[in-house]
């Protein structure tokens, strides 16, 4: 919201960085931001996706036999590649959702398809006719373009708040991040992330019909949207504190030169402001509708989504703000729940120490995404692929800020991706 004192004043509300428009970096010219930047990084997308490829046969073909490798989606590297997550949207795609919750012996609800989002199997359904009717092949399709999407939207977004150096190689570093091999495989993961950073783009540039519209979407597409809900909120208030105390401070240096046509601007903004955000929290909400009217048990959403977390705390229900404290006492009683308050407060250090760097938008979507998943997540092996979302820290300029620390951050995030195939998709879940 641009209020009535900050046109007079000529300012904007948060201040970006300076941007730079071409660096020499590794012998590499950073291009403009523009036609050759984008090209330059689908060329980086394609070419870590490669890699990716290169690293996920060679440990499949190293592990095929062995005895710990847990993957379940059939024999071969298709199947290899088929595993986990990727059966329940196969399933979701070829056959839709179960009528009735599946439950065990015990009459406990059991791991089922209502525990993942439409988006991803529907868009898979519609490409795979175009490539040859393989749901394989067209779910990979999906995943990949959509995590060449995800690759562009959040350097613009970078964009709005680093320089053009930081943000090329932030985008960099999302091409080869640890988890980064979950963008060309059968998951979600991807078109959430398209989507998430696209809403919250159109919520730093202030374009509330696009923020609505993909913020609609990501909630259809995984779980998570309403941090962007929890994130347009704050910076609301912060916006609305500051202006505030700008105006107050106008109208007593300019009692009687107050502009109310400008006034009436704010009012609108702070009107579609709240209309956005609104939509996008009633659609966060709405899955559990969604499956408690179909499948006729109002908490059928909740009790699906427990039933992973049944091995490592029970069954005893879904309590907001209490699963990481029930899984840190579940592993090592009040020490376990000790070390979960020291890491939050880690955490909530590194956002006050990073506060200035990271600018309001990329602060509160921060803020909002922890938040969400302390509120509702158990932390376990998925935890690390549910850091994705908070990819645009990695446009920090300090990351990129010399040519050694560039190199080791490229390096560290390809090793570590090794590291993750081999622990997180074939030993475990990711």
């Amino acid at each position: 919201m641009t209020t009535g004192t900050e046109a007079r004043r000529g300012t904007q509300p948060e201040p970006s960085a300076p941007r730079t428009s071409g660096t020499a970096v590794m012998g590499l010219a950073v291009p403009r931001p523009g036609l050759a930047t984008t090209l330059v990084l689908l060329g980086v997308y394609a070419a870590s996706r490669l890699v990716t490829t290169l690293f996920l046969a060679v440990v499949h073909a190293l592990t095929a036999t062995a005895a710990w490798a847990q993957h379940d989606g059939g024999p071969g590297f298709a199947g290899y590649l088929s595993s986990w997550d990727a059966v329940f949207y196969r399933e979701i795609s070829e056959q839709g959702y179960p009528a009735e919750l599946p439950r065990d012996d015990d009459g406990q609800v059991v791991k089922n398809a209502w525990a993942f989002m439409p988006l991803f199997p529907a868009l898979v359904r519609v490409v795979r006719p175009v490539v040859g009717g393989d749901w394989l092949i067209a779910a990979i399709v999906m995943a990949v373009l959509a995590g060449a999407g995800a690759t562009l939207v959040l350097h613009r977004l970078m964009l709005t708040r680093f320089g053009a150096r930081a943000s090329f190689w932030g985008a960099v570093f999302f091409c080869v991040a640890p988890m980064s091999f979950v963008l060309q495989v059968p998951y979600a993961e991807s078109l959430f992330l398209l989507l998430m950073f696209g809403a919250l783009l159109a919520m730093t540039l202030r374009r509330w019909a696009w923020f609505t519209v993909l913020g609609v979407l990501a909630s259809v597409a995984h779980p998570g949207s309403l941090a962007l809900s929890a994130a347009l909120g704050l910076t609301w208030l912060v916006r609305l504190v500051r202006d505030r105390r700008a105006t107050r401070r106008d109208e007593h240096e300019h009692e009687h030169d107050l502009d109310l046509d400008l006034d009436r601007t704010s009012l609108a903004e702070h009107l579609r402001t709240w209309a956005a955000g609104l939509i996008v929290t009633a659609a966060g909400f709405a899955w559990p509708v969604v499956v408690a009217v179909v499948t006729g048990e109002r908490d059928g959403y909740f009790a699906t989504e427990s039933s992973w977390w049944r091995d490592y705390i029970g069954s005893d229900g879904f309590v907001p703000f209490t699963p990481w404290f029930r899984f840190g006492d579940a592993m090592a009683g009040w020490l376990g729940v000790v070390a979960v308050v020291a890491l939050l407060a880690v955490v909530v250090l590194g956002l006050v120490r990073r506060s200035q760097r990271l600018g309001l938008e990329l602060q509160t979507y921060t803020i909002g995404w922890v938040a969400y998943l302390v509120a509702v997540f158990l932390p376990q092996q998925s935890s690390f692929r549910m850091l994705m979302p908070l990819a645009p820290l990695l446009g920090d300029p300090q990351l990129s800020a010399t040519t050694r620390r560039v190199v080791i951050t490229i390096v560290a995030g390809l090793a570590l991706q090794v590291v993750a195939i081999v622990l997180l998709w074939t030993a475990w879940p990711p």
